[in-house]
């Protein structure tokens, strides 16, 4: 591996805290994926057992929501940028795909196997537990920014739903 594969991790929000030798043990497990723009790189209810970290570009994170009307339509709920990762549920214990996500960007990810960072903190417990915890940190900041994202759509529908009668 070379160094600015290892300085280019070192910049990635999941991997914050990591020594160089612990970025090199991730460096081998992991795997670029390119997608252009608008490539849907899965969707909601799918299953799955990657992580991906964004390394460039831009991507929608979108759930399915019922309509008054009854249709159901993709609703955009964040958007993530190089640095942050998605898919980490699955390193939780979660095998279905919370969200739809997609390319806004033509992308370059870094996509870890559920399989693979496994067994990497067996032999490392270090350096699960640092990734762990930055994705809760990440999560939480998801978590929080859906909730504003949602508290603001409730307000607004109380508010239409109040000028109606």
């Amino acid at each position: 591996m070379s160094a600015s594969v290892i300085e280019h991790l070192r910049r990635l929000d999941v991997f914050a805290g990591l020594s160089d030798e612990d970025l090199l043990q991730v460096a081998t497990i992991s795997k670029p994926r390119r997608l252009a723009a608008g490539q849907v790189i899965f969707e909601e209810g799918a299953d799955g057992d990657e992580l991906m970290v964004i390394l460039n570009g831009c991507v929608r994170v979108s759930l399915n929501t019922r309509l008054p009307q009854g249709n159901i339509v993709p609703s955009t709920i964040n958007m993530l940028y190089a640095g942050q990762s998605f898919g980490e549920m699955v390193l939780l214990g979660g095998a279905t795909r919370s969200a739809t996500i997609t390319a806004v960007d033509p992308c370059t990810l870094l996509v870890i196997r559920e399989r693979d960072f496994a067994n990497l903190c067996e032999c490392n417990p270090r350096i699960g537990y640092r990734v762990m915890r930055n994705m809760a940190s990440d999560l939480a900041y998801k978590l929080r920014s859906s909730n504003l994202l949602l508290r603001g759509n409730i307000r607004w529908q109380q508010g239409e739903l109040g000028r109606r009668s």
